[in-house]
């Protein structure tokens, strides 16, 4: 069930990214680097910025081949770039953590050019997905913040036009249903029950 939500959450962001050979885009909350090197294999020049060394450590064993992403520690509200530096900048499952999420949202703005896009994706706060992470007893999710569509929507859209898709329509409680039914239910929930999709992911065009 996890890499299924992986792929479909994988799926959106890229949709909207439409990422393209040769562009710079930053991973904002890279982890241990999935997006950043994906991108990196459909030619872009993905850099990635976390906060957490032991996330970056396994980025660089696991995830950074020659000519792959470049992987630094960095908060994103602090990012340590020029103004511009960017054609796209993403930031995946990066704002539930964030401990200023304006300031986040207002950095990865500045490092992007101006045409250029900005993908978040976050988990829909009334989504199951959502639920159970913050019912759960793990460490990670104790203080994590979920937002909703409107929330997401009004904050990225002071900096300009917005656009986004939902997705993720598979409960975790499915985890024993096999995979082409859970991608079956998944294209249901997205024809028949598009509010409630778990994840949220976002775009916002820079200067337009």
């Amino acid at each position: 069930m996890g890499a299924f939500a992986d792929r479909v959450e994988r799926e959106a962001i890229f949709a909207l990214l439409k990422p393209q050979s040769g562009e710079r885009i930053l991973d904002i909350g890279c982890g241990t680097g999935r997006y950043a090197l994906e991108l990196s294999r459909l030619g872009a020049r993905a850099v990635g910025v976390d906060p957490s060394s032991g996330m970056l450590a396994v980025a660089r064993v696991e995830r950074s081949p020659p000519g792959g992403p470049a992987y630094l520690r960095a908060v994103g509200e602090r990012l340590p770039f020029a103004s511009a530096a960017f054609d796209a900048v993403i930031a995946v499952a990066t704002l539930e953590f964030a401990a200023d999420v304006d300031g986040l949202l207002a950095e990865a703005v500045r490092v992007t050019k101006s045409g250029g896009r900005l993908v978040v994706g976050v988990l829909n706060r009334r989504g199951p997905w959502a639920v159970r992470r913050k019912r759960s007893r793990s460490p990670l999710w104790a203080d994590a913040r979920f937002f909703g569509w409107r929330e997401l929507q009004a904050r990225l859209e002071t900096y300009g036009s917005v656009r986004g898709r939902r997705a993720l329509f598979v409960p975790p409680q499915l985890a024993w249903v096999p995979l082409p039914l859970l991608g079956l239910i998944e294209a249901l929930g997205g024809c028949l029950a598009r509010p409630w999709g778990a994840f949220i992911a976002m775009r916002l065009d820079i200067g337009r």
